[in-house]
């Protein structure tokens, strides 16, 4: 078997073609969505979430690199979704685009933001912090309400659990990091306890909407004419 076999091989088991355009799409509509209402929203009254049990979460700037390694996080466990076949795998995309359009329609009829706190120390972890601010944001951050973070970690786990194909330790480090993904949005001042608990609650109901019935088909049957 030549090296390009073998790749195609290795490729077709964990990225099988038939998820790639759901994939991509889930991505492209990600930004869109993320960018495209803070633009819409720029010049709109931004609402204020935060609560006293808020404020009384202390900074730990050392969290920054469970937030950080949420992205390639999110890359594997999406891409590991497919491996729930391809039924299980078009719920999972059912829900994933759900909850985006869910979020869009939200950023628009409520825009969020928060007043960050002062980095004044110079640790590596500090100024790692300090530059995630700058590119997401700055002094004004916007689409706090649900949060995508946290939702996306929370759907990431779900896409590996109960799956046969996947290692048990695996969906039971992926439940772990998907909390502390969660926790370095709190602590680390992106997001506050009503987004988290809004991400996390749309994922659900999604899922359980989309877990049983062949509700999930419209999508699947939509990508499959695509690619026809």
């Amino acid at each position: 078997m030549t090296k390009k076999e073998k790749f195609k091989t290795f490729r077709e088991k964990y990225l099988p073609a038939w998820a790639i355009l759901p994939l991509i799409s889930i991505f492209v509509l990600n930004c869109l969505i993320y960018w495209g209402s803070d633009l819409l929203t720029a010049d709109r009254y931004h609402f204020d979430f935060t609560m006293s049990i808020d404020r009384a979460v202390p900074l730990i700037p050392g969290f920054v690199w469970i937030y950080i390694l949420a992205f390639p996080f999110w890359a594997v466990n999406y891409i590991l979704a497919a491996q729930r076949g391809k039924d299980g795998f078009y719920r999972f995309v059912a829900t994933d685009l759900t909850v985006h359009l869910a979020c869009f329609v939200i950023f628009l009829l409520l825009p969020t933001t928060n007043v960050r706190p002062e980095i004044a120390g110079s640790t590596w972890s500090q100024q790692i912090l300090k530059l995630v601010y700058a590119l997401d944001g700055g002094n004004s951050p916007s689409n706090l309400f649900p949060s995508i973070h946290c939702y996306v970690s929370w759907l990431s786990w779900r896409g590996v659990r109960n799956s046969d194909r996947i290692p048990k330790w695996y969906q039971i480090f992926s439940l772990i990091f998907a909390v502390l993904i969660i926790i370095s949005t709190q602590v680390l001042k992106q997001h506050y306890l009503v987004d988290a608990i809004a991400g996390v609650a749309l994922v659900e109901l999604a899922w359980r909407f989309y877990n049983t019935g062949n509700r999930h088909r419209v999508f699947r049957n939509f990508f499959e004419k695509i690619k026809k």
